[in-house]
């Protein structure tokens, strides 16, 4: 009979520390997105960030800085980035005179290269692993691919969306970018 008792009180209290982690765990993640990977701190303003572009030269967020801007955050190895691509390439196209499209590639160099020229980017992209995750991270995102986000032309956040691009999510923005 002890033995059973100690069982409960054990069962009850494993239980009990499980619950009071799971509490903790959606307390600290209840501000997160709908995909659920945006912290909670994050820059609401274009940064001054350096990386280098796919040709391989030094490049600033700075060069943009006066002109609104969507910049895509993909990767190669990324299935619905792949899938956005074109609509981004399409958008830079026909929207070439109210924004700037900049791609940053969370990826190595060397595979970047051919993928930009199997879908013949217009825009520019930046490029670089662990710097991609760093400027993701400073406007929230703890590292799901792909997200996008734009810019006004005086540099504030004005749109960000976590996950796959549409057509009509990018006119949007365009939308946002240009009051």
């Amino acid at each position: 009979m002890a033995t059973t008792r100690t069982s409960q009180i054990t069962l009850f209290l494993v239980f009990g520390i499980a619950a009071l982690v799971a509490g903790y765990w959606f307390a600290e993640h209840r501000q997160q997105t709908e995909s659920g990977n945006l912290a909670k701190e994050q820059s609401d303003t274009l940064v001054s960030f350096a990386a280098r572009d796919s040709q391989g030269m030094d490049r600033n967020l700075d060069e943009w800085r006066g002109q609104p801007l969507i910049v895509n955050f993909w990767a190669t190895w990324c299935t619905p980035c792949r899938e956005e691509i074109p609509d981004l390439i399409d958008a830079q196209q026909e929207f070439a005179n109210r924004i700037q499209i900049l791609g940053f590639a969370v990826d190595r160099a060397e595979p970047v290269a051919s993928f930009i020229d199997e879908f013949g980017f217009n825009y520019p992209t930046l490029v670089g692993e662990s710097e991609g995750m760093e400027l993701m991270a400073l406007y929230g995102n703890n590292g799901a691919l792909p997200f996008t986000i734009a810019f006004d032309r005086d540099g504030q956040l004005v749109a960000r969306k976590l996950g796959q691009v549409s057509a009509s999510k990018i006119v949007e923005m365009v939308d946002a970018a240009n009051p």
